[in-house]
């Protein structure tokens, strides 16, 4: 497969594909993601994690999740993450 047909499939731009496969940038968690899901891939797989110790669906659900937020304009992504550190903090009692 081509960089520009996994770039297209994967909604992220070519040059970005090229840059990873060359090691100039270090791609974000969810453009592994990404990439991967085009790919037909386990995102624990790529990132050679022990798939015992990992629940798949809930790191594809955290990276996906990590994705919609991403794309939140900034005054949202904050108000979101400011519930969510205050529901952890919540839960770790």
């Amino acid at each position: 497969m081509s960089q520009e047909k996994l770039a297209e499939l994967a909604d992220l731009h070519p040059t970005y594909i090229s840059e990873i496969e060359r090691g100039r940038v270090n791609a974000s968690v969810y453009s592994i993601f990404l990439i991967t899901n085009v790919l037909g891939m386990e995102l624990a797989d790529v990132l050679n994690l022990q798939s015992s110790n990992l629940d798949r669906l809930f790191e594809n659900e955290l990276a996906d999740i990590s994705g919609k937020i991403r794309r939140l304009e900034a005054s949202r992504r904050e108000l979101l993450l400011n519930g969510l550190k205050g529901m952890l903090k919540g839960l770790e009692t």
